[in-house]
């Protein structure tokens, strides 16, 4: 069986020697032995353990979710686990997918935003969502969806019986795109100052506010965000596939 150093491993990947040591360090791959001299010793599973952190750690793009996955993936790797790794695996291409939905839903608002200078409301208002449901059908946390409102990104006109914000199919509009712009690398502060200037009638200043130099790249935001995760999601695809190798050795 063939044997590999840190650094010969790490030069496979073109990754830093670092890198490997933290892998091990989190128990994303299995512990090596030592060699005589105390230099880590690592083989044929290891070269494959490491490949699936790369399709997951080798991309950009990451939420949350997406990221608790992945690290299911890779702990049930490093336990030498397969059929649990594999099916860590399918859920995580699952994540991924239900992200690009999103993506391209809010793509489509986000072009609607950008052609328009009036928002166009959206009559089907009659089923209210909590802030919890906002939160869980974004996969943030309450206190993120609070942290909106608090920054005026967000309003609720509606409350519940009890006191509480109730947003409506509308609100979910600009919801998605805060989601999407947040997903995207931008700060709270300038998604209120871009939303500021579409809601006083300057939509060619929306994306100045985001720091783009042209208002019709505001739509190539969403564009990046799917790029990216259908970058991502190609890399998950690949995971079965390794571990139905990694059970062969």
């Amino acid at each position: 069986m063939k044997k590999y150093t840190t650094i010969e491993l790490a030069r496979i990947y073109h990754i830093h020697p670092n890198t490997i040591r933290l892998y091990e360090r989190l128990n994303y791959i299995s512990i090596p032995q030592r060699a005589d001299n105390n230099y880590r010793i690592f083989t044929e599973l290891h070269i494959l353990q490491i490949k699936i952190c790369r399709c997951i750690f080798g991309y950009p793009f990451t939420n949350k979710n997406i990221r608790n996955a992945g690290n299911e993936v890779m702990w049930a790797s490093a336990k030498q686990e397969w059929n649990i790794g594999r099916r860590n695996a399918e859920r995580y291409i699952g994540i991924i997918e239900q992200e690009i939905k999103i993506a391209h839903r809010t793509a489509i608002i986000l072009n609607q935003w950008a052609n328009t200078v009036n928002q166009q409301k959206n009559s089907d208002n009659k089923n209210y969502l909590s802030r919890k449901e906002v939160a869980d059908r974004y996969s943030v946390t309450v206190e993120a969806v609070r942290n909106w409102e608090r920054n005026r990104l967000i309003f609720s006109v509606k409350k519940g019986e009890k006191g509480e914000q109730l947003y409506s199919r509308t609100d979910l509009d600009r919801i998605s795109i805060i989601y999407m712009l947040i997903q995207a690398g931008f700060s709270v502060a300038a998604i209120q100052r871009s939303l500021t200037m579409y809601e006083n009638g300057h939509p060619n200043e929306i994306v100045t506010a985001l720091n783009n130099p042209k208002y019709e790249e505001l739509v190539s935001v969403g564009d990046r965000w799917i790029h990216e995760l259908e970058r991502l999601n190609k890399a998950a695809q690949t995971i079965p596939s390794i571990f139905d190798e990694l059970a062969t050795l």
